[in-house]
């Protein structure tokens, strides 16, 4: 990774990644039938994954004007969210704790450290399986609304701190 940017500045850390438990977030759900191979791969990706990415890219991220991190949560990770999803839950949960210890790790070096935790978002997968009853939480999140929020993070100064930015739909779980 680092090899790929080389001596470049890079205004911005974006981790969009996010995955699930098998059935996680439908009525098929059951945390005793999750496979080990499926915990530790939602942890993975989750939660180790960002870390490592940060830890990789934070030469290049010194030499920006104004740097970004963005990590993408979910409500699943907020307190007293009422999701069954047992390594998602955890995973995200995690994340925010990463995300809070970053910015204090980086505040005297003006890094913005920011966690966006939606609930479902309104990509055409989510919205077909809403569609077709496949998926609980009720409504979701127009994609255009979390990029104008992922847009307006990364327009402030480097003077302003987000820490994190909860995203319910309006009519969904957790709104």
């Amino acid at each position: 990774m680092r090899n790929a940017i080389g001596g470049d500045p890079l205004d911005a850390l974006l981790y969009m990644g996010g995955t699930w438990e098998t059935h996680a977030f439908t009525s098929r759900y059951s945390f005793e039938e999750c496979s080990d191979e499926d915990i530790t791969r939602v942890i993975a990706v989750n939660l180790v994954a960002p870390i490592r990415l940060v830890k990789a890219l934070l030469p290049a991220l010194r030499r920006s004007d104004n740097p970004k991190i963005i990590l993408m949560g979910a409500l699943s990770g907020r307190d007293n969210f009422s999701g069954r999803e047992v390594a998602n839950s955890a995973s995200k949960f995690g994340l925010r704790g990463v995300v809070h210890s970053l910015r204090e790790e980086l505040r005297s070096q003006q890094i913005g450290v920011t966690v966006i935790n939606p609930g479902n978002v309104g990509t055409p997968e989510v919205l077909a399986d809403l569609a077709a009853d496949n998926l609980l939480g009720g409504e979701a999140v127009p994609l255009a609304d979390l990029l104008s929020i992922i847009d307006c993070v990364l327009s402030l100064s480097r003077a302003t701190c987000i820490k994190e930015i909860d995203v319910p739909a309006m009519l969904g779980e957790g709104a």
